[in-house]
Protein backbone atom coordinates (compact mmCIF):
# COMPACT_ATOMS: atom_id res chain seq x y z
CA UNK A 1 0.00 0.00 0.00
CA UNK A 2 1.29 3.33 -0.50
CA UNK A 3 1.13 6.20 1.26
CA UNK A 4 -1.46 8.19 -0.08
CA UNK A 5 -3.59 4.68 0.01
CA UNK A 6 -2.78 4.65 3.39
CA UNK A 7 -4.19 8.45 4.00
CA UNK A 8 -7.46 7.97 1.85
CA UNK A 9 -8.00 4.30 4.19
CA UNK A 10 -8.11 6.10 7.10
CA UNK A 11 -11.70 6.36 9.52
CA UNK A 12 -11.31 10.33 10.11
CA UNK A 13 -9.77 13.76 8.66
CA UNK A 14 -7.77 13.83 11.30
CA UNK A 15 -6.40 10.30 10.88
CA UNK A 16 -5.93 10.70 7.73
CA UNK A 17 -3.38 14.24 8.61
CA UNK A 18 -1.58 12.09 11.30
CA UNK A 19 -0.73 8.76 8.67
CA UNK A 20 0.47 11.57 6.31
CA UNK A 21 2.63 13.43 8.70
CA UNK A 22 4.15 10.15 10.33
CA UNK A 23 4.30 9.00 6.30
CA UNK A 24 6.43 11.86 4.80
CA UNK A 25 8.62 12.55 8.12
CA UNK A 26 9.60 8.63 7.25
CA UNK A 27 10.72 9.18 3.76
CA UNK A 28 13.80 10.71 3.98
CA UNK A 29 16.14 11.76 6.82
CA UNK A 30 16.67 15.49 6.03
CA UNK A 31 12.63 15.98 6.39
CA UNK A 32 13.69 17.32 9.91
CA UNK A 33 10.09 18.86 10.80
CA UNK A 34 6.66 18.08 9.09
CA UNK A 35 3.67 19.25 9.52
CA UNK A 36 0.43 20.19 8.36
CA UNK A 37 -1.67 23.82 9.22
CA UNK A 38 -5.28 24.06 8.57
CA UNK A 39 -7.17 27.19 7.32
CA UNK A 40 -9.66 28.31 9.95
CA UNK A 41 -11.17 31.96 9.78
CA UNK A 42 -12.67 34.46 7.01
CA UNK A 43 -10.09 33.62 3.93
CA UNK A 44 -11.59 36.13 1.58
CA UNK A 45 -8.25 38.42 2.09
CA UNK A 46 -6.00 35.77 1.19
CA UNK A 47 -6.77 32.80 -1.26
CA UNK A 48 -10.42 33.72 -1.65
CA UNK A 49 -11.46 29.95 -1.92
CA UNK A 50 -10.82 28.69 1.25
CA UNK A 51 -12.84 27.07 3.72
CA UNK A 52 -14.63 29.25 6.64
CA UNK A 53 -13.57 28.02 10.13
CA UNK A 54 -14.61 24.62 11.34
CA UNK A 55 -14.62 22.79 14.87
CA UNK A 56 -10.70 22.19 14.98
CA UNK A 57 -9.30 24.29 17.46
CA UNK A 58 -4.94 24.89 17.32
CA UNK A 59 -3.60 25.69 20.73
CA UNK A 60 -3.64 29.60 21.13
CA UNK A 61 0.25 30.09 21.83
CA UNK A 62 2.16 31.01 18.81
CA UNK A 63 3.73 33.56 16.39
CA UNK A 64 0.84 35.38 14.94
CA UNK A 65 -2.31 36.20 16.35
CA UNK A 66 -5.92 35.13 15.01
CA UNK A 67 -7.25 38.35 13.21
CA UNK A 68 -10.61 40.01 14.52
CA UNK A 69 -13.29 38.81 13.13
CA UNK A 70 -14.66 40.33 10.33
CA UNK A 71 -11.13 41.19 9.27
CA UNK A 72 -11.89 38.95 6.21
CA UNK A 73 -8.53 37.22 6.91
CA UNK A 74 -7.62 33.12 7.58
CA UNK A 75 -5.30 31.56 10.01
CA UNK A 76 -3.37 28.15 9.33
CA UNK A 77 -3.37 26.63 12.36
CA UNK A 78 -1.59 23.33 14.01
CA UNK A 79 -2.93 21.06 16.25
CA UNK A 80 -0.99 18.61 18.69
CA UNK A 81 -0.67 15.85 16.82
CA UNK A 82 -0.38 17.15 13.44
CA UNK A 83 2.99 16.83 13.47
CA UNK A 84 6.41 15.10 13.70
CA UNK A 85 9.46 16.72 14.75
CA UNK A 86 11.13 19.33 17.69
CA UNK A 87 7.27 21.32 19.25
CA UNK A 88 6.97 24.88 17.69
CA UNK A 89 5.29 27.98 18.94
CA UNK A 90 3.73 28.63 15.66
CA UNK A 91 0.86 27.25 16.03
CA UNK A 92 -1.01 30.15 14.34
CA UNK A 93 -0.35 31.43 10.70
CA UNK A 94 -2.33 34.40 9.15
CA UNK A 95 -2.08 33.92 5.49
CA UNK A 96 -0.26 37.15 5.07
CA UNK A 97 3.16 35.83 7.35
CA UNK A 98 5.22 33.63 6.45
CA UNK A 99 6.08 30.82 3.75
CA UNK A 100 2.57 28.55 4.85
CA UNK A 101 0.74 31.96 4.56
CA UNK A 102 2.41 33.10 0.98
CA UNK A 103 1.52 29.00 -0.33
CA UNK A 104 -2.00 29.34 0.90
CA UNK A 105 -2.34 32.73 -0.28
CA UNK A 106 -0.75 31.88 -3.89
CA UNK A 107 -2.09 28.23 -4.34
CA UNK A 108 1.35 27.25 -5.32
CA UNK A 109 3.97 25.08 -3.83
CA UNK A 110 6.93 26.98 -2.52
CA UNK A 111 10.12 26.15 -1.86
CA UNK A 112 13.02 27.79 -0.11
CA UNK A 113 16.84 26.91 -0.53
CA UNK A 114 18.14 28.44 2.11
CA UNK A 115 16.04 30.35 4.45
CA UNK A 116 17.76 32.76 6.07
CA UNK A 117 18.01 34.55 2.78
CA UNK A 118 13.97 34.77 2.08
CA UNK A 119 12.43 38.06 4.04
CA UNK A 120 9.11 36.04 4.58
CA UNK A 121 10.51 33.05 6.84
CA UNK A 122 9.13 32.55 10.71
CA UNK A 123 11.92 31.22 12.21
CA UNK A 124 11.46 28.23 14.11
CA UNK A 125 14.67 26.68 14.79
CA UNK A 126 18.07 28.20 14.52
CA UNK A 127 18.97 24.93 12.76
CA UNK A 128 16.53 24.76 9.77
CA UNK A 129 18.01 25.96 6.52
CA UNK A 130 15.48 24.82 3.87
CA UNK A 131 11.57 24.74 3.73
CA UNK A 132 8.87 23.93 1.28
CA UNK A 133 5.53 24.36 1.88
CA UNK A 134 2.43 22.40 -0.42
CA UNK A 135 -1.14 23.93 -0.13
CA UNK A 136 -3.91 21.43 0.23
CA UNK A 137 -6.53 22.45 -2.53
CA UNK A 138 -9.59 20.40 -2.89
CA UNK A 139 -10.78 22.02 -6.11
CA UNK A 140 -9.97 25.75 -5.93
CA UNK A 141 -10.84 25.53 -2.04
CA UNK A 142 -7.79 26.05 0.36
CA UNK A 143 -7.80 23.81 3.37
CA UNK A 144 -4.22 23.98 4.80
CA UNK A 145 -0.35 23.79 3.74
CA UNK A 146 1.99 20.23 3.91
CA UNK A 147 4.49 22.40 5.62
CA UNK A 148 8.40 20.62 5.99
CA UNK A 149 11.92 21.63 6.99
CA UNK A 150 15.44 20.99 6.76
CA UNK A 151 18.77 21.51 8.39
CA UNK A 152 20.24 20.80 5.09
CA UNK A 153 20.44 23.51 2.97
CA UNK A 154 18.33 23.17 -0.52
CA UNK A 155 16.81 19.88 0.88
CA UNK A 156 13.77 19.89 -1.24
CA UNK A 157 14.44 18.87 -5.22
CA UNK A 158 11.70 18.40 -8.00
CA UNK A 159 11.15 14.77 -7.07
CA UNK A 160 10.44 15.80 -3.37
CA UNK A 161 8.03 18.11 -4.34
CA UNK A 162 6.19 15.99 -7.43
CA UNK A 163 5.75 13.64 -4.02
CA UNK A 164 4.85 15.97 -1.30
CA UNK A 165 1.94 17.15 -3.93
CA UNK A 166 0.77 13.74 -4.36
CA UNK A 167 0.43 13.56 -0.28
CA UNK A 168 -1.28 16.81 -0.37
CA UNK A 169 -3.75 15.78 -3.17
CA UNK A 170 -3.92 12.70 -1.20
CA UNK A 171 -4.96 14.55 1.78
CA UNK A 172 -7.77 17.18 -0.06
CA UNK A 173 -9.65 14.00 -1.16
CA UNK A 174 -9.72 12.64 2.39
CA UNK A 175 -10.96 16.12 3.07
CA UNK A 176 -13.04 16.00 1.00
CA UNK A 177 -14.63 12.34 1.36
CA UNK A 178 -14.34 11.04 4.41
CA UNK A 179 -17.21 10.92 6.63
CA UNK A 180 -17.29 12.61 10.10
CA UNK A 181 -15.82 15.90 11.45
CA UNK A 182 -13.61 17.95 9.38
CA UNK A 183 -10.84 19.97 11.53
CA UNK A 184 -10.96 22.85 8.98
CA UNK A 185 -14.31 23.91 8.22
CA UNK A 186 -16.78 21.86 5.32
CA UNK A 187 -16.68 19.74 2.93
CA UNK A 188 -16.62 21.32 -0.72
Amino acid sequence: MTLTDDILAQPSFDAAIRTAVAGVKAMRPAYDWVGVYLLEGDPSAGSGQAPSAGSGQAPSAGSGQAPSAGSGQGVLTLQDDHYRGQPTSHTRIPLDSGICGAAASSRETIVIDDVRRDSRYIACSLSVRSEIVVPIMAGERVVGVLDLDSDTPAAFVESDRRELERVAAALAQAWQVIPGEQPAGRRV
